[in-house]
């Protein structure tokens, strides 16, 4: 008996490219079809039309692969996570650290049993 829900919980995979390369796959490959109907309304060489967007396309694609088999299915969303994080935390003022002490103390106060009695 075949399971109905046999591929539940796993990602989409097409030739190897797994999640959301998959996306970049696909407007890559839209992409460079748009860059050949471009070049040929400029009346371009066709042969060079062909030779570049045939390079960019399997270029892209070889990168999408690589990028999928180093990173993971998940890969994309943690490298621009980690390109939007900053490097240092600069803080030239502290105005933000007296105030967190000063509202510790105002909360540590209102819990001590000895400030309730007087």
């Amino acid at each position: 008996m075949l399971e109905i829900n046999k591929g539940v919980g796993k990602p989409v995979e097409l030739m190897g490219i797994k999640g959301t390369y998959l996306l970049l796959v696909i407007g890559i490959v839209i992409g460079s079809l748009v860059l050949a109907l471009i070049l040929y309304g400029f009346n371009v060489n066709t042969y060079l039309i062909t030779f570049l967007v045939l390079g960019l396309t399997f270029g892209g694609l070889w990168y999408c692969l690589q990028m999928s088999v180093k990173y993971g299915i998940h890969g994309v969303a943690k490298k621009e996570a980690s390109r939007n994080q900053p490097s240092a935390i600069l803080i030239t003022s502290a105005k933000p650290f007296a105030q967190l002490r000063r509202e510790t103390k105002r909360k540590n106060a209102s819990k001590s049993p000895a400030d309730s009695r007087r």
